[in-house]
């Protein structure tokens, strides 16, 4: 995979991707509804995860390919606006590290002390780490999906703190239905109550996933066209 893309580039891999999982989409409607004349339940509860699986793996690769069209190989990190480089610092090692002796230095339940010596010596590594990392340039060998920040469910507040990372202007995408599809995915995940959908339902969260990944994509277009 390439790392910093040329526009038309970038372009043409959002639109593969909006196809792609378009087609995930059609491909549920065409097993799940045309083709279920026994109007088979299961398959209505099978639709739920592989729809919201649509949708995840679309605004993945959607945000992977942002990133990608801000990384320039060998630019220092230091270079980089504070939230893009907040992306690649959280997969650091010396972060992880840092944290663990800052967490062990503190004695939970209690006020705060104004310092200690294992915090003390937890923040002399952390820096020492930390101004080596500025002055180098990102990782051109990572893979951005894992850039990307998913969490466990990819809701609307998730959507936003991507977007907000890479300048996307999501005001225009309808979010209105995403939790009912994550709660029913989350259902039949985590082993909550299972609900078996109406066909109706499926053919909604369908129709309304088809116009999410339509809608982000045509943020991500427009994003890309100024960048």
């Amino acid at each position: 995979m390439k790392r910093h893309i040329k526009l038309s580039e970038a372009r043409a891999e959002a639109d593969s991707a909006l196809l792609r999982h378009k087609n995930i989409l059609k491909n549920i409607e065409t097993h799940a509804i045309s083709k279920n004349e026994d109007n088979d339940e299961f398959l209505y509860l099978m639709s739920i995860p592989v729809i919201y699986a649509a949708w995840e793996g679309f605004f993945r690769i959607s945000c992977s390919i942002c990133l990608r069209r801000k990384f320039f190989q060998g630019k220092k990190i230091k270079s980089y606006d504070a939230q893009y480089a907040a992306l690649w610092l959280q997969k650091q090692s010396f972060l992880n590290s840092f944290l663990d002796k800052l967490f062990s230095s503190m004695n939970l339940g209690n006020p705060p002390k104004k310092s200690t010596a294992g915090r003390y010596h937890a923040l002399v590594g952390f820096t020492g780490s930390i101004v080596q990392w500025l002055d180098e340039p990102a990782n051109h060998l990572q893979n951005f999906d894992d850039l990307v920040m998913t969490h466990s469910n990819v809701n609307k507040d998730v959507a936003l703190i991507n977007s907000e990372i890479i300048g996307l202007d999501i005001s225009q995408v309808n979010f209105g239905r995403l939790n009912d599809l994550l709660g029913r995915r989350n259902d039949i995940a985590h082993g909550g109550l299972i609900d078996y959908p109406s066909k109706q339902v499926v053919e909604d969260l369908i129709r309304y996933a088809d116009c999410l990944l339509d809608e982000f994509n045509s943020s991500v277009k427009a994003w890309l066209s100024g960048s």
